[in-house]
């Protein structure tokens, strides 16, 4: 087992040890937010027909060559194409006025916006000269047979949907949900509805752990609270390891006493992967390999906890769905206050970033402390500042990301 590795390795060492999920076909309507098994491609051009963008009159483009707004060119309509209809007969070369999405005929090379003209009925006056092509969407102009539309391993979005819907997708194959266990430890822990005593927390990281998987489209399934018991620990851990696809569980990962997560591993054949992470908060991070399956224990501090898991499991997670992009982007901002700590080792800041004249600018959300909650209320990003012996200044460049990414 590796000991107190970097950010860099730990992540390296979970994703060599995961399986991606099995795929599954679902209906489009439930694709949102999946992330696609497979390449897509078209078996259609799209669109499959010529048509108009927009309402106007659809002719040969020859016949308004001499047309401008001080000599237009009269001409009689001899019909109208609706979007989803056409004339029984149309004429080799007539005028027809046509609504947006309507088939432009054969022979009718362009299409002049209704606001080029009179607006005629039965005779209309047409004021704009126009070329071969001019305002026509073309056959295959947004995709065309047998493009790739899709790649896999992408989170399906709105405008995805929109895509594979238009080209005739009802059901597409994806990448299966994990289902993620959560278990909570520690005899200070009580829920929520109890009385709180004296020397107890509510069990807060439950709940925001479930909102983080839930944001991140896993099923979540609760184990509830176990006190630093080992036994019932040792049960409790064993049967969500045998229903579930990954294992976190938040506190007894430090070197007290009563924390007995890692006296667990050994009883039930967990291989450690590694103990402890260079970073602050967050540092006494443990994880492990049982068969095919990881498990990831968080420290219990609430702040650090949920830190370690946007750092470490958060790209797990995203990995084991099967996503491409499961790192999230990195950004450079400058600071606007200092950070009055010298730094033993990386410090994982909440923090606003900003706007700025010239640039993100980033400030602190509050204080930093392991156990502080009250500056995740409105951080909107995570800032990663390196080993020094300097404190940060105001006007430091340091990296940071955006803690939720396009909801995905």
């Amino acid at each position: 087992m590796k000991k107190f590795i970097t950010i860099e390795e730990a992540r390296k060492i979970l994703f060599a040890s995961l399986n991606v999920l099995d795929s599954e076909t679902i209906n489009i309507t439930e694709a949102l937010g999946r992330i696609a098994s497979e390449d897509i491609f078209t078996s259609i051009n799209m669109p499959n027909f010529r048509k108009s963008p927009f309402d106007g009159y659809t002719l040969s483009s020859t016949r308004i060559i001499q047309a401008s707004y001080n000599s237009p060119v009269d001409l009689p309509v001899d019909g109208i194409i609706a979007a989803g209809q056409f004339p029984k007969s149309i004429k080799a070369d007539g005028v027809y006025k046509i609504m947006t999405g309507g088939l432009v005929p054969d022979g009718y090379d362009c299409v002049v916006k209704k606001e080029d003209t009179d607006k005629g009925d039965e005779i209309v006056k047409i004021y704009k000269a126009h070329t071969t092509g001019e305002n026509v969407i073309s056959i295959g102009e947004d995709v065309k047979l047998g493009d790739k539309v899709i790649e896999q391993g992408t989170v399906i979005t709105p405008g995805i949907v929109a895509m594979l819907t238009s080209i005739g997708y009802e059901f597409i194959q994806v990448y299966k949900n994990p289902s993620v266990a959560l278990l909570t430890t520690g005899d200070e822990i009580i829920e929520l509805g109890q009385e709180l005593g004296i020397g107890q927390i509510y069990n807060s990281n439950r709940y925001a752990l479930e909102a983080y998987l839930t944001d991140l489209k896993t099923k979540v399934r609760d184990y509830g609270i176990a006190k630093d018991d080992l036994e019932e620990l040792k049960a409790k851990l064993y049967r969500a390891l045998l229903e579930n696809d990954l294992v976190i569980t938040t506190g007894g990962v430090s070197v007290g006493d009563f924390d007995h997560i890692g006296e667990l591993y050994e009883l039930l054949g967990i291989e450690k992967l590694f103990w402890g992470v260079q970073m602050k908060p967050g540092t006494p991070l443990l994880a492990g390999k049982w068969q095919d399956k990881l498990v990831i224990s968080l420290p219990g501090s609430p702040a650090a906890g949920l830190v370690a898991f946007e750092i470490i499991a958060a790209p797990v997670i995203r990995k084991l769905k099967g996503q491409k992009k499961y790192l999230k982007t990195k950004h450079t901002g400058k600071m606007i206050v200092d950070f009055k700590r010298k730094r033993d080792m990386p410090r994982i800041l909440r923090v606003i970033v900003e706007d700025g004249e010239k640039g993100y600018e980033i400030r602190l959300s509050g204080k930093q402390n392991a156990g502080v909650l009250h500056s995740l209320i409105d951080y909107n990003a995570l800032a990663v500042v390196g080993k020094s012996d300097e404190c940060l200044k105001k006007g430091d460049l340091v990296d940071f990301y955006f803690n939720f990414e396009a909801g995905f």
